[in-house]
């Protein structure tokens, strides 16, 4: 049984991730939203061939935790929206280079007040960049595909 359960778990990523595609040496911006606008407490952005090594983006408590980034990373990622408006968690990742393609996962701890009481949510969304040279797809800067 277990074993089914891992494949549905495998299927249900490979249906709810985003592929995007960036030009070399372009800016991109992976998304990730919340539904709720809600108090953000935590935000990781990860990428699973560098995990043990530090994070893409990390986030709590609203201060950024540049000690807990990756190198690879440092001074190239920022959010889109600082504040984070509107559940808006989407990070932008500068001068794409081939070693950042991969599989990006956006994990967010959201708090929220449901009849005065504090309760938490966990959102996930997962995006797999591809980065190609300019001439390998038309005139297009970055193609995304829901």
């Amino acid at each position: 049984m277990n074993k089914c359960l891992l494949i549905l778990s495998f299927i249900y990523l490979a249906e709810g991730q985003q592929e995007v595609t960036v030009h070399l040496k372009q800016d991109v911006t992976l998304v990730c939203q919340s539904s709720s606008v809600e108090n953000i407490s935590v935000l990781k952005w990860s990428r699973s061939d560098l995990n043990s090594d530090g994070y893409v983006y990390f986030y709590r408590n609203k201060r950024c935790f540049e000690s807990y980034q990756h190198p690879w990373f440092h001074g190239r990622v920022m959010l889109r929206d600082a504040g984070m408006k509107g559940g808006d968690a989407s990070l932008i990742l500068k001068n794409a280079t081939f070693k950042d393609a991969g599989i990006y996962e956006c994990h967010l701890l959201v708090r929220e007040l449901v009849e005065s009481r504090r309760s938490y949510s966990e959102i996930s969304h997962v995006i797999n960049l591809t980065v190609t040279d300019a001439g390998e797809f038309g005139a297009r800067d970055v193609l995304v595909r829901p």
